[in-house]
């Protein structure tokens, strides 16, 4: 899906939307037609140049990182 960025020349606002062709779409907020398609860099994340890795999961309601060991480096232990 075509997704670009648009600001708007009345109110300055910026937002996405879906384009085909050389439409420009009402601006969301204020209602004005005077929008302009913005240049934007492609998200590596949608792109698919870096895959999505899962970190390792924690049981909810321990309150720390599992990195965490126990001590945050101050001599005491965490508290939840």
């Amino acid at each position: 899906m075509p997704l670009y960025d648009f600001l708007c020349t009345a109110c300055g606002a910026r937002f996405e939307e879906l384009a085909f062709g050389g439409e420009t779409p009402p601006c969301p907020t204020c209602g004005s037609a005077a929008t302009e398609r913005q240049m934007s860099a492609p998200s590596p994340l949608k792109t698919g140049a870096f895959p999505y890795k899962p970190g390792p999961v924690r049981p909810l309601g321990t309150g720390r990182p599992p990195s965490c060991g126990g001590g945050c480096g101050s001599g005491s232990p965490c508290t939840p």
